[in-house]
């Protein structure tokens, strides 16, 4: 039916291949589930998965979609008040700015639905979004373009399991293997696009394993702990940079955090925390930020060293962070 070629955030972009059953089923789960008919404002562009399964789902449910060009806060609120949207959908990074921006001033009353998803949130964030629409439901939804968001974290639990992604939604199995996340539906992709190693490699028995690291806890929450490719090993010991992320997102000058290993001929790699500061704050020391990790991470996991940035380079479509292009330029002394 269609080819979605991946973000990129990792390496080269790989064709995923998508039968005409696969996206029915994807979007018939969205068409069914959202409950707001009044429209959904969509910062996702046509190429990018979630935006070709917001629009279609939209189509099925027979709802109006509003597509922005500029994802900034205002376009998107102003386009939700305009046309009194009930659903929007915004990754995490967008919905800091939206809340920076600040919602008060628009007529938000027929939101319905405030979710997020696509990369880690943080439970200030949800805690933020709710305190700011607090009328609407608010989910959290994990997946990717080979699996579909598969795993939803419902209104009712965002803080009764503050960092989880949720449970498995209809027709979705989840397990994990040596704490890789492996998940199996009826709408799984059929492969890569003339690349039969790299399916392979990701698709065996019709489990695909998605390279997250994960856990479940004992009702069957799944926690997303990091990217198998991403864990940093400094002296022996093994970091999930996204740990690190939660606890330095929450001091008051840091607006961004992207937390990555750098090759240290003493250590492996060492712990790194590079970051975009808010307005107008200074700039922390190393040693404060230590501080501040202090009683919540233990001292290996805490980082060594610092960089302060402008802006952290993103994939365009879905804002993830590019750790391999963050270290290729701290390597390069940039």
């Amino acid at each position: 039916h269609v080819i979605f070629f991946t973000s990129g955030s990792t390496g080269r972009p790989k064709g995923v291949v998508l039968s005409h059953r696969a996206n029915w089923l994807r979007t018939h789960v969205g068409a069914t589930t959202t409950t707001g008919g009044a429209g959904v404002v969509c910062m996702f562009p046509l190429f990018h998965m979630a935006g070709w399964t917001i629009a279609l789902g939209a189509w099925q449910g027979r709802r109006p979609i509003h597509f922005v060009t500029v994802p900034d806060a205002e376009t998107l609120l102003a386009t939700a008040q305009r046309h009194r949207a009930a659903r929007l959908y915004c990754i995490p990074a967008v919905w800091a700015r939206i809340l920076e921006h600040g919602v008060g001033r628009y007529d938000l009353s027929a939101l319905e639905e405030a979710d997020t998803g696509t990369s880690a949130t943080p439970p200030e964030l949800l805690r933020a979004i709710k305190d700011a629409l607090p009328w609407t439901v608010t989910r959290v939804f994990y997946g990717s373009t080979e699996t579909d968001p598969g795993v939803q974290l419902g209104d009712a639990d965002l803080f009764r399991k503050p960092g989880s992604v949720g449970l498995p939604q209809p027709a979705v199995d989840v397990r994990l293997v040596d704490g890789e996340v492996c998940m199996r539906s009826p709408f799984l992709m059929d492969g890569y696009f003339d690349a039969p190693d790299a399916t392979a490699e990701v698709l065996r028995d019709g489990w695909y394993h998605t390279g997250d690291l994960g856990a479940l806890d004992d009702e069957g929450y799944l926690s997303i702990v990091g990217r198998a490719r991403d864990v940093i090993r400094s002296g022996g010991e093994t970091i999930a940079p996204v740990e690190v992320e939660h606890v330095l997102a929450s001091h008051p000058a840091v607006a961004e955090v992207a937390v990555v290993g750098v090759p240290d001929a003493r250590w492996g790699e060492v712990v790194t925390a590079v970051t975009v500061l808010r307005p107008g704050a200074a700039p922390p020391s190393l040693d404060e930020l230590r501080a501040h990790c202090a009683g919540r991470l233990a001292a290996f996991k805490q980082p060594r060293r610092l960089a302060v940035v402008d802006a952290l380079p993103r994939t365009g479509a879905t804002g993830q962070i590019q750790r391999t292009l963050i270290v290729e330029r701290l390597n390069a002394g940039g």
